[in-house]
């Protein structure tokens, strides 16, 4: 009987044979490639995050640099769903500065929105956004009545309209703009859609207009 326990304590103390301990590294391997998965997989998710918090702010910073150019327009003297170009009238104390002419176009081939001052030589460019997608019409156009607006029907009435009158029915109400983003870590597209009423277009059925040269 002490022998047999002999044996016994003996063969305990030999330790791990071969074949555990190539069971052993086998099974921590694999944990091992299950953990790093997942936290490539929370990086990834992360990076993904990231990314699309940065496009967004890029593109409301846009889409807020365009409302304000366009609820303060004074004038449009061309206009597609790819561009528009407007002056503003800009009182500076009081005192009324030349109109400037703006231009705000989508370019589709470099992927950017191009944000434009001046006219012919002495315009000054820029890209105001990019990674701007295609498909669709970037900017549309509404009349006090409801139809499509374009440039021949005038920007807005000269003199005051009642509400009865229909003098304003065609002058320009608001304008749409379209945004397709492509994200750049290539998980598809964010589109923004917004509305904006210019507010000098003089009619009383129309945007109210600004006052005190603000």
């Amino acid at each position: 009987m002490k022998g047999r326990i002999m044996k016994i304590m003996k063969k305990s103390s030999a330790g791990f044979t071969l074949i555990e301990v190539i069971v052993s590294l086998v099974l921590m391997g694999i944990v091992g490639i299950v953990a790093a998965m997942g936290l490539m997989q929370g990086i990834k998710a992360y990076a993904i995050t990231r990314t699309s918090s940065e496009t967004v702010q890029q593109t409301e910073y846009a889409l807020n640099r365009i409302k304000l150019e366009f609820m303060n327009m004074d004038s449009v003297t061309a206009a597609s769903s790819e561009s528009i170009t407007f002056t503003t009238n800009k009182v500076i104390n009081r005192i009324s500065e030349p109109p400037i002419s703006y231009t705000i176009a989508r370019d589709s081939i470099n992927k950017q929105i191009i944000f434009t001052v001046g006219v012919g030589a002495g315009a000054v460019s820029n890209p105001l956004l990019t990674g701007v997608g295609t498909g669709g019409a970037f900017l549309t156009y509404t009349k006090n009545d409801g139809g499509a607006w374009a440039p021949a029907n005038g920007f807005g009435s000269n003199s005051p309209c009642s509400s009865s009158d229909s003098c304003c029915d065609s002058s320009l109400n608001n304008i749409t703009i379209n945004l397709i983003i492509t994200r750049s870590d290539g998980g598809g597209n964010l589109t923004f859609t917004t509305s904006i009423n210019p507010r000098n277009n003089e009619c009383t059925n129309g945007p109210q207009s600004l006052t005190g040269g603000q």
